[in-house]
């Protein structure tokens, strides 16, 4: 799985991927942003080196070294804390998660975490205003 947060409104974005390579991670990404308008910030996992050639610039950070954000300003910091508050909710609330829901449990993820600075009346009064009209059904979708 992966997980884009955009810099400016703190929205996260998360998707199983099967095989992480480059060119699965760059389709990944490339639904979710335009490569030719975006700075790409990642750790220094090789597959992204391919992607993020075709950015508008692409900034590493080296964990090997203890670098958690690089001179430039460049960070994964909000990644990492999604994916340790992820876990936390895995072990301690859910206790397991199946691979056929896992893009459920990371788009309520990607909704907790994008609304983390709402208040629960607020973050409630979205969630209600995007459903009207809605019939919540049951479909399983294969990861």
């Amino acid at each position: 799985m992966f997980t884009l947060i955009e810099k400016h409104t703190g929205e996260a974005r998360s998707r199983v991927l099967p095989h992480v390579n480059a060119n699965n991670l760059y389709q990944a990404i490339k639904e979710q942003a335009d490569p030719l308008g975006s700075l790409l910030w990642t750790d220094q996992h090789l597959a992204y080196g391919r992607v993020g050639r075709k950015f508008v610039a692409h900034e590493t950070v080296n964990h090997a070294e203890d670098e958690y954000v690089s001179p430039t300003g460049a960070t994964t910091n909000p990644v990492e804390s999604f994916f340790a508050q992820l876990k936390r909710s895995i072990d301690g609330t859910h206790h397991h998660v199946s691979v056929e829901h896992l893009n459920r449990y990371l788009a309520e993820f990607d909704y907790r975490y994008s609304t983390r600075e709402m208040t629960d009346t607020a973050r409630m009064s979205r969630l209600m205003g995007q459903v009207g009209g809605k019939r919540l059904t049951y479909k399983l979708v294969k990861a």
